[in-house]
């Protein structure tokens, strides 16, 4: 049974002012865009099937548009970065390739964390 209490909290106000007030706090030419847009996006639902389609598609494009200011884009460029180095296996499964990717960063960050804790430990050694 889905937790009723989780879904009512995107469907809430909460949600909604959490996201757009520091958007548009100060700015009420953007706050008019935002409400030009999102009247539009009720006017398409409520057209029909076609409108219905037409919002669907609006939504995945903020969604796209979205993606380059999330952490999980951050870290996928990391991984097309890490992907893109000269002893990389070529390979033409996309899963394949993030998921090598996935095991050369891990490694990575788990020698940078070793070198940074033995650099901090000989540094007091030191210090005294």
């Amino acid at each position: 049974m889905p937790d009723e209490t989780n879904e009512w909290k995107w469907l809430g106000d909460q949600v909604w002012l959490e996201l757009l007030e520091p958007m548009l706090h100060e700015d009420p030419v953007l706050a008019d865009r935002a409400a030009k847009l999102w009247h539009y996006l009720l006017v398409e639902i409520e057209s029909g099937p076609d409108g219905v389609t037409n919002a669907a598609v609006c939504l995945e494009n903020a969604l796209r548009l979205t993606f380059p200011f999330t952490t999980t884009y951050q870290a996928c460029m990391i991984l097309f970065q890490e992907s893109l180095g000269d002893d990389f296996p070529a390979q033409k499964d996309s899963l394949a390739v993030l998921s090598e990717a996935i095991v050369r960063v891990k490694a990575a960050l788990k020698r940078a964390a070793r070198s940074h804790r033995n650099k901090r430990s000989r540094g007091s050694c030191h210090s005294r």
